[in-house]
């Protein structure tokens, strides 16, 4: 009951293979489908009826809150399982995983840890607060969330046995390794990246449409449409380092000549090809739209400066 209190699922599951004898939890199952594995009056009745030498198993992934644990599950190497060169020395999950944070330059994670009859480790940890829950995964892999060899991911859809369940099988329980004190933390920050999978870069944003003259236009309409142009694609292909100089005089040269052409070079107009290119060459648009009116309106104010 005390994984309950804390608002965390828990399940019945076989001393012999470690299965769940209730169904309903999988990677899909509903928030009411869940609600029965969070329920005191209903767990009690499982331990204290047909279930009542049990393992007990928690639910991993989801809890009360909608976010529980994922739990990392270090496994021992059998004789005879072949491991990647770069493991090739490791004895354990607990070997890779501690390999993984020196290259990250990180400590070996402290955190609610339990050791299994089998002589594995279970490091308990909570779910991230915030974006996708993470899911289960089974030793190497190419994509996230899975971590390498000997080592399992247990998230949303998975379980792990609880400390103090004891294995008929090896004459052992499991057995909390940590201190009294120490509850599941929050998944340290190079672990998480490994968990997640990474994201697809953003698209670029699409560059501005060309602004056309009608052939009827004036000559000098045609040469503003031309020039506003070219001051979108110049912005468009702007460098980091030049973005904001390149946005400003572009927004500069076109409200001089704004009372050339104010049907082409209409305020609006220019806005918005120019905040169109900006954005294209990786500007933000509150930085953009501030650079383009200060640059409109000293090419406004500077109209005929220096005419004689």
């Amino acid at each position: 009951m005390v994984w309950v209190e804390r608002g965390l699922p828990v399940i019945p599951c076989s001393r012999t293979d470690k299965g769940p004898m209730v169904p309903g939890f999988g990677r899909d199952a509903t928030a009411e489908q869940l609600r029965p594995f969070s329920d005191p009056e209903t767990v009690w009745g499982w331990w204290s009826g047909r279930f009542k030498r049990a393992h007990v198993g928690i639910l991993t992934g989801r809890g009360a809150d909608g976010r529980g644990l994922v739990v990392i599950d270090l496994d021992m190497r059998k004789e005879g399982t072949d491991l990647p060169p770069e493991y090739d020395d490791a004895s354990s999950g607990a070997d890779v995983l501690e390999r993984m944070a020196t290259q990250a330059g990180e400590a070996w994670p402290d955190t609610y840890t339990v050791l299994t009859p089998s002589g594995g480790v279970h490091l308990y940890f909570r779910q991230p607060e915030e974006g996708p829950l993470i899911g289960c995964a089974t030793g190497a892999g190419p994509t996230a969330p899975h971590l390498g060899p000997l080592i399992d991911v247990r998230g949303v859809g998975g379980l792990v046995i609880a400390a103090g369940s004891f294995s008929a099988a090896q004459g052992l329980p499991y057995r909390r390794a940590s201190a009294p004190a120490v509850v599941p933390q929050p998944l340290p920050g190079w672990l998480l990246e490994r968990l997640r999978p990474a994201a697809a870069p953003a698209a670029p944003a699409p560059r501005p449409a060309a602004v056309r003259a009608l052939s009827t236009a004036s000559r000098t309409d045609r040469y503003a449409a031309a020039a506003l142009n070219g001051a979108a694609a110049d912005v468009a292909d702007a460098p980091e380092g030049e973005r904001n100089r390149r946005l400003f005089a572009a927004a500069r040269r076109l409200g001089e000549l704004q009372d050339t052409a104010p049907a082409v070079l209409e305020e609006s107009a220019v806005r918005e090809q120019l905040l169109a290119a900006a954005l294209r060459s990786g500007q933000s648009e509150r930085e953009a739209l501030r650079t383009i009116r200060s640059g409109w309106e000293r090419g406004l104010s500077g109209r005929g400066a220096g005419a004689a």
